[in-house]
């Protein structure tokens, strides 16, 4: 199985181990987790979208080094609204799909929830919040099955990397 695949696997068995009291540990793990995999099923499908051919593995690794999680919020941000970058309006004919615009709000939501389980020791999660955040993740693999090798998708994750590059 993939790192993102894997890490969506990891999700769900933190979040529901304990079945009685389930320990903060596992609950924001699970949450952390749950980002991660969609974090990783991005860059895999923009590295893979940018570095074409199988014996190009290590070059392929070394772009998905370069994604940034800003940028990327940035980029899903834009998406989420159903807007382009003005540098992509071009390159994309039609609306951004109800799937890309799912996705891209399910990244930001799953960021914000990751960050909140790193770092905000003052807040709490419950198994049904963890719960739901893997949902979302499980919608945003989902939504980008749907997604992908179309022209809205391929814009999606030239973005994701150059978001803030393509406003010059």
């Amino acid at each position: 199985m993939s790192l993102h695949g894997d890490l969506l696997s990891q999700a769900e068995d933190l979040a529901k181990r304990e079945p009685n009291r389930p320990k903060q540990a596992s609950l924001r793990r699970s949450v952390s987790s749950a980002y991660y995999a969609v974090f990783h099923l991005l860059i895999d499908a923009a590295s893979r979208f940018v570095v074409r051919g199988g014996d190009r593995v290590s070059l392929r690794h070394a772009v998905a080094r370069t994604f940034d999680h800003g940028e990327m919020k940035f980029a899903a941000n834009t998406f989420k609204g159903g807007a382009l970058p003005h540098a992509l309006q071009d390159a994309v004919k039609g609306p951004i799909s109800t799937e890309l615009k799912r996705l891209s709000e399910g990244f930001i939501e799953l960021q914000q929830a990751r960050h909140e389980a790193d770092y905000n020791l003052s807040r709490t999660f419950t198994r049904d919040e963890a719960l739901d955040l893997l949902r979302t993740a499980a919608q945003a693999f989902d939504d980008w099955q749907v997604v992908a090798n179309t022209q809205a998708g391929d814009a999606f994750l030239v973005a994701l990397l150059l978001r803030r590059k393509l406003d010059r």
